[in-house]
This record gives C-alpha cells, structure tokens and sequence, in this order.
C-alpha cells in the first residue's frame, strides 16, 4: 500500500476512537489554533502501535518508513501529527532507522512548510522526536538542532531550546542553550519567550548561576510571563528582584 492509503487507513483508526466534547476542549485550550479529532493520547499510541505490525511493519523498507511518519507530521488533524511523532520515537528511533544528518532537512521542512504550526504540535514533536534523537546521537546533533535559533520560522526557532527540555541536566549542552535563550529572548513573539522562560526553569535545577547572567543581562527583552516562569524554582527574595529590574528596565514586551 502506498503512503495515502496507510494514512487514510490510521486516520480511519483513529476516527473510531474520537470524541467531539473532546475535540471541542482541546480547540477552545488551543484557541482554535489548530484542528482535533478528539482522541485520546492513550488512544492515538495504541491506534499507531496496532496499526503499525498489522499494515506497515515488514510491509516497507525503514526508509519508506521514516517518509511515512512524515506523511502523517503534514496531515490536518493534531491527533495525525501526533501519531507521526509516536511513530518516530517509539517505533522508529528504538530500531535504529534514523539517521540524524538525513532527517533533520526534512524535520526542518515540517516548519518550513507550515505543517508544525502551532505551540502543541510544535512542543509534542519537541519532546517526543528532537530530544530523543539528541539524547541518541549527542553532540554533533545537538550542535544542528540548536543552530535553528537562528530560523526565521518562529516555531523551529521555538524547538531549538524546547528540544532541550529533558536534557537540561545535560551540562555539555549549556552553552548552546545560554545562546539559544538570549537569541530567542529578543524576539517580538509570545512564544519565543516562552520558549525561553520554560528551558532556563528546567536549567535553573543544574546552572543557576547561568541562568542568572542570562537574566541580568537580558532582563529588558523578558516578558513578564517568561520571567514569572524562567525564576520558579528560585527564592521569593531573588524573584522580586528580577520583577524589580524588569519593571525598571522598561515597557514589558509580549
């Protein structure tokens, strides 16, 4: 079977587990920024992983597999991307099919072309794709995915820190995401400061004398969502002074 008969066929999958007050839910959190099916998480990873060994597993070679679970990533629906994801990470990257320097182009070309468009999709494939394939490739890939702080698309710019999420304690990394952090931060966009505020949270753990030159040096470009994020897990007296400094500093941004 081709790519467009295997996506129909997990769609249809799908559509048997989807719900409309689900669905509904989910496009008022997203502020409808984005289509649902309403399924489940639960449900979309079983459907995925049924599917997967019934039409697609011994069927194509891993190659024809990897585009496959591109297909999916440029459906319509969140709950198809989604599916594209767990494809990836649980069933792909354990078995040893990606290669990172073949697929981050076409990882990119996902934000580039407009199919991973919104703050969930985005974080999901985050979470779930570029932060496993880092953690198994290590440095040189690290190195690649960091450089789209640079992009102009603004949700690969946002993956370029949200990737690192789960590797925060990973000390080899800090300096690529210290420069990640001050080149999203003076960005205009909601969410990439956002971006910034949810990794130097997590890093605050293991560096937080980093996280604290960061901020002082950057607090005019904070938000004060970002900031309120970016100091959680420091003591009340140290989060008013950085309220303080980003009050004196200015206008607040977006």
């Amino acid at each position: 079977m081709d790519a467009t008969t295997l996506t129909a066929s997990l769609r249809a999958r799908l559509e048997e587990k989807a719900n409309r007050k689900t669905s509904a839910w989910w496009e008022n959190y997203v502020k409808n920024s984005a289509p649902f099916l309403g399924v489940k998480m639960a449900d979309t990873r079983a459907a995925v992983h049924d599917w997967h060994p019934a039409e697609v597993g011994g069927r194509l070679s891993a190659g024809a597999q990897v585009a496959l679970a591109l297909a999916l990533l440029q459906q319509e629906t969140t709950e198809e991307k989604l599916a594209g994801a767990l494809f990836l990470q649980e069933i792909l990257l354990p078995a040893g099919a990606l290669d990172w320097e073949r697929e981050l182009p076409h990882f990119a070309s996902l934000f580039e072309d407009g199919h991973i468009y919104d703050w969930n999709v985005c974080d999901w494939f985050c979470i779930k794709v570029l932060g496993p394939l880092i953690a198994e490739e290590g440095a040189a890939c690290a190195e690649a995915v960091a450089a789209w702080r640079d992009a102009e698309n603004l949700w690969q710019a946002r993956a370029s820190l949200v990737a690192f999420v789960p590797l925060a304690d990973h000390a080899a990394y800090h300096r690529l995401l210290e420069q990640g952090c001050r080149t999203l931060i003076r960005r205009p966009q909601r969410f990439a400061k956002t971006a910034v505020g949810w990794l130097l949270r997590e890093l605050a753990q293991h560096d937080p004398a980093r996280v604290e030159r960061v901020l002082g040096q950057e607090i005019a470009h904070f938000s004060p969502e970002s900031l309120k994020n970016a100091t959680k897990y420091f003591d009340q007296a140290t989060r008013g002074r950085y309220r303080r400094l980003l009050k004196a500093s200015g206008p607040a941004e977006a």
